[in-house]
C-alpha cells in the first residue's frame, strides 16, 4: 500500500513538473516573438525621432506589423513613432502626441457609439497609412470587437466583431 502511494505521488509530481515546464517554455517563446526587434526599433526611433527618452514600445499587428514608440524628443515634446516591421525600408511616422486624441478619448468615442460591456484593451496602431487607436472590447452580444479610431479626429473608421461559437 505504501509503495503504490509513493509511485502515484511520483507520477503526479512528474506530470506537474512537465506541465509547468511546457507552459513556461510556451510563454517565453510567445513573449520573445512580441519583443522581437524592439532593440533595433529603439535605435531607429531615437535616431529618426531625435528622442531624448523612450517611455514605451508596443507591438501592433495589422496588415503590417508596427512597433509604436512613445517618448520625448530633444525639444521636450511628447511624440509617438510608428516603425513598420517589414523587410522593405519604409519610413517611420512621427507625430506629436498633442496632434491627436488620447486613448481615453478613443475609449469615450467607442463607449458613445457602441456601449461595450467591457473594454479589453487599447493601443496605437496604423491602418492603411492612418495612425489609429485600436480599441478592443466585448460588445452587448458578448462578441470580441475591434474598433479603429482615427488618431487625428476620433472618428471610428473600422468596426469588426468576431462572433462567438455559442452564438452560431
Amino acid at each position: 500500500m505504501g509503495k503504490k502511494t509513493s509511485i502515484t505521488f511520483i507520477v503526479i509530481a512528474a506530470i506537474v513538473v512537465i506541465a509547468v515546464w511546457v507552459f513556461t517554455s510556451a510563454y517565453h517563446s510567445a513573449r520573445e516573438q512580441y519583443l522581437d526587434g524592439h532593440e533595433k526599433t529603439k535605435q531607429l526611433a531615437t535616431e529618426k525621432g531625435n528622442l531624448s527618452s523612450i517611455d514605451a514600445i508596443d507591438t501592433f499587428y495589422g496588415h503590417i506589423k508596427y512597433h509604436v514608440v512613445s517618448g520625448v524628443n530633444k525639444k521636450d515634446e511628447k511624440v509617438y513613432i510608428w516603425v513598420p516591421q517589414t523587410n522593405k525600408n519604409q519610413d517611420v511616422t512621427i507625430k506629436k502626441q498633442s496632434s491627436g486624441i488620447t486613448a481615453k478619448q478613443a475609449i469615450s468615442k467607442v463607449n458613445q457609439e457602441y456601449n461595450p460591456l467591457e473594454i479589453v484593451g487599447v493601443n496605437l496602431g496604423m491602418d492603411e497609412g492612418i495612425p489609429i487607436w485600436e480599441v478592443k472590447y466585448r460588445d452587448q452580444s458578448d462578441r470580441y470587437t475591434f474598433d479603429f479610431v482615427n488618431f487625428y479626429d476620433g472618428e471610428i473608421i473600422k468596426h469588426m466583431a468576431i462572433k462567438n461559437k455559442k452564438d452560431s
